[in-house]
């Protein structure tokens, strides 16, 4: 069965509309790190983009729909790039301005290009998305992201699509869009059914990624404590960092613990966001109640909390979490409701990771997030 163009689109434009709605409703529903808030930003430039086309598909042709629709396919592919940089931890100033720079030279160019018709612009546009495509590949496998395994996926979509938009660019320059190559490989109905296929892939990706989103970066040293007593990411970060920098006489063991509750979005979703935010609350209460005093806690992502502690051992580290576990589970069970959350606790020990605090911090993190779905084990030392 063969889909002509506007068929095709308006399927782009559904899938874009409920990916981008599914993302948005849980960055309301949810404090979201500033990763999150750009990759929400893309999907936004990725409804404008397929809206614009829509309109120019069934009006007229001006040139005006195809500017707002290349630059907002521009700002979409940058925002993710952007989103990839932010969660490496890295400053956007210049990434951002390089950003909304091109896509307002692929705005002008249409204009500039009004001669070429349906396709003005299309080579400035196609090139731009290719470069930052290629920039979004490239930075997911450094840094932070590099140590995600979550970002291969938002890797593949990338390359993918710099490649093909970078194929693309070339067929259309030295063949033009009337040619047999062209109208085979790079039409837009080609193109449509391949943006369905990364968009579903992108949006489980990104999805992923923000669920687990922890700021490990360094930064102030200024420490922020919210009235519950709780730290933020980087104050707790900062603390740990202190904390294992400490030279022991006295062979104590240094270890943190970490709390996750991922379902906590379905809980909002479900139950609505008051009921999510008394069941994190009520987590946060039983965290600083039940662990050691004088710990620092600290904020880990929206979902997450997680407590630096000293003990006599590694095995008396754990039975400090296992208590916790339970009483937490307990604190929930007494609400006298059935919205409980799927905890997990993850404790990893200084000894392993040296007075590297970002890697003891993300082992605990990582190692809650097995706790959660594991069936044998509510904690789970890290290895």
């Amino acid at each position: 069965m063969q889909l002509d163009v506007y068929t095709v689109n308006v399927i782009v434009a559904v899938a874009a509309l409920t990916a981008a709605v599914m993302y948005l409703l849980e960055t309301l529903l949810r404090q979201e790190s500033r990763a999150g808030q750009l990759w929400a930003l893309s999907y936004l430039c990725g409804i404008l983009t397929v809206t614009a086309y829509l309109v120019w598909m069934g009006g007229d042709r001006h040139l005006v729909p195809i500017a707002v629709g290349n630059g907002a396919l521009v700002g979409t592919i940058g925002c993710l790039w952007l989103g990839c940089l932010r969660h490496n931890g890295r400053r956007l100033l210049r990434p951002s301005l390089l950003v909304a720079a091109a896509a307002l030279v692929v705005t002008a160019a249409v204009f500039l290009d009004g001669g070429a018709g349906d396709w003005a612009g299309a080579a400035v546009t196609f090139a731009s998305v290719a470069v930052f495509a290629v920039l979004g590949a490239v930075e997911s496998r450094r840094g932070r992201n590099g140590d995600t395994p979550e970002t291969i996926g938002l890797t593949v979509v990338l390359a993918v699509a710099g490649l093909y938009y970078g194929a693309r660019c070339g067929v259309l320059v030295v063949s033009g869009p009337e040619s047999e190559v062209f109208r085979t490989w790079f039409d837009s109905s080609v193109t449509g059914l391949l943006t369905i296929v990364l968009l579903i892939v992108a949006l489980v990706t990104t999805t992923t990624l923000r669920n687990n989103a922890v700021v490990f970066g360094e930064g102030s040293n200024e420490l922020n404590l919210s009235g519950d007593g709780v730290l933020s990411a980087r104050s707790f970060f900062v603390m740990v960092q202190r904390i294992v920098e400490v030279d022991r006489e006295d062979e104590r063991t240094v270890g943190v613990i970490a709390f996750r509750a991922d379902d906590l979005p379905q809980i909002g979703i479900a139950f609505g966001a008051s009921e999510q935010e008394a069941v994190l609350a009520l987590c946060r209460q039983s965290l600083r109640r039940y662990a050691p005093a004088m710990s620092p806690i600290g904020e880990l992502g929206p979902n997450g909390l997680a407590v630096a502690v000293e003990a006599d051992s590694p095995s008396a580290v754990r039975r400090m979490a296992s208590r916790i576990q339970r009483r937490m589970l307990d604190d929930l069970a007494d609400r006298g409701t059935a919205v409980i959350p799927v905890i997990g606790l993850g404790v990893a020990i200084a000894d392993t990771y040296g007075k590297d605090a970002r890697a003891l911090i993300r082992a605990a993190f990582d190692a809650a997030g097995r706790a959660a779905t594991s069936l044998d084990a509510s904690v789970v030392i890290a290895d």
